[in-house]
């Protein structure tokens, strides 16, 4: 009894990295994309890319290059000295971000939807970025950490992008459309809980069809989203329609529940050496690394009508929160040089210092940033219109 006890407890202490992507992240983002505006996400599309894309890619090699110089410089002490690759790939893992606290503040308070759609679309697909920027690394920590499988890695994470970039969403819009045309041409209206049975399956069929095929399971099950909410859910019995809709909602609600959750009691399972001042330099790298991913970005990129003002840009540097996909990822990160305990350690800390930290006076920058709440989407859309006509 004693030994089964024991292992309850390791298992509610340790974060499964398995568990989080295959069970607990796709309905998530299938939920995320169910219930998106698409017109105004398609709107913020081109930031959004930017911001996904160059702005990772920038905040992971800044990260990287900023502790290494530290590490090897001797500001972050002298007994921690890891190699180009492990910083390389955790920075890759660190541009990660997930501002779910955030996003929650966003919605509560109906911030102006121009700011709410470029944090969530960059969060959802900038995922996806850092998890294919961090498996490019991390395969390349194994064998060496020279400067020329570094740039190997580079040109890897180039391929498998631009293969995600183009696959993902294909296939996420094929398989929406291909449960359309299911429930078009096969009428299950007479088996409701059959009906209702099949229509869930698209919340992980795609993803797990997306890994199979090694393409960007995040970006795929958020397109099956879109695309499934126009195309498909009109093809269904009112009443399955409408109980889908709750379905999505309260498994999205029940998985961000038990990932907090695990995030929470993890805290109580870590261990290993403590080196606080590299823990500060990771902090402040961060916070630097964000800034050269969102100011950068923010003025020369857009149009006139798209333009990011001051204070909605200094929001999207402080809405950088990390969370679980980067603890999912450090989790697996590969312990050939004996330093992932203190990469764990170090992630959960940028959790925490992010989520309560940043994540906990989201409400008062709102307030001193003046950023306007209460904003009626379909009025911000007329207006839109009404502006460029």
């Amino acid at each position: 009894n004693d030994r089964n006890d024991n292992t309850v407890v390791v298992s509610l202490l340790s974060f499964s990295p398995q568990v989080f992507f295959i069970a607990l992240l796709p309905p998530i983002i299938f939920n995320s994309g169910y219930h998106l505006r698409r017109e105004l996400f398609l709107r913020h599309v081109l930031p959004v890319a930017l911001f996904a894309v160059l702005g990772t890619i920038v905040s992971a090699l800044t990260i990287a290059f900023v502790l290494w110089a530290v590490t090897h410089g001797g500001l972050a002490g002298n007994d921690f000295r890891p190699a180009l690759t492990e910083l390389l790939t955790f920075g890759a893992l660190l541009s990660a971000t997930d501002p779910v606290s955030t996003l929650a503040v966003f919605q509560a308070k109906k911030v102006d939807p121009q700011l709410f759609y470029l944090v969530y679309g960059e969060s959802v697909l900038n995922d996806a970025v850092g998890l294919v920027l961090f498996s490019a690394f991390a395969h390349f920590v194994v064998r060496d950490n020279g400067a020329g499988k570094v740039a190997l890695g580079m040109g890897e994470f180039c391929l498998e992008f631009a293969l995600d970039a183009v696959g993902s969403p294909l296939l996420g819009t094929a398989c929406g459309c291909g449960a359309a045309l299911l429930f078009k041409w096969v009428d299950l209206r007479r088996t409701r809980l059959l009906e209702l049975s099949i229509y869930v399956l698209i919340m992980y069929v795609p993803f797990l069809l997306a890994n199979l095929l090694q393409l960007s399971g995040i970006v795929t099950i958020l397109f099956t989203g879109m695309t499934a909410q126009a195309y498909a859910a009109p093809n269904l019995s009112p009443a399955t329609a409408a109980t889908a809709d709750v379905l999505f909602r309260l498994a999205a609600h029940l998985a961000e529940t038990a990932i907090f959750l695990e995030l929470g009691l993890s805290v109580f399972g870590l261990h290993g050496s403590f080196h606080g001042r590299f823990l500060l330099w990771t902090i402040l790298a961060c916070l630097l690394a964000r800034a050269a991913n969102v100011y950068p970005i923010v003025t020369p990129t857009v149009r006139h009508d798209l333009r990011i003002h001051a204070n909605t840009a200094h929001m999207l540097w402080f809405s950088g929160l990390r969370g679980a996909v980067a603890y999912a990822c450090v989790r697996s990160f590969p312990d050939t040089f004996g330093h992932r305990r203190e990469f764990i350690l170090a992630t959960m800390v940028m959790v925490l210092v992010t989520v309560f930290g940043l994540g906990g006076t989201t409400e008062i920058m709102l307030h001193r940033l003046q950023i306007p709440t209460n904003v009626d989407e379909d009025a911000y859309m007329h207006d839109w219109h009404e502006a460029r006509h």
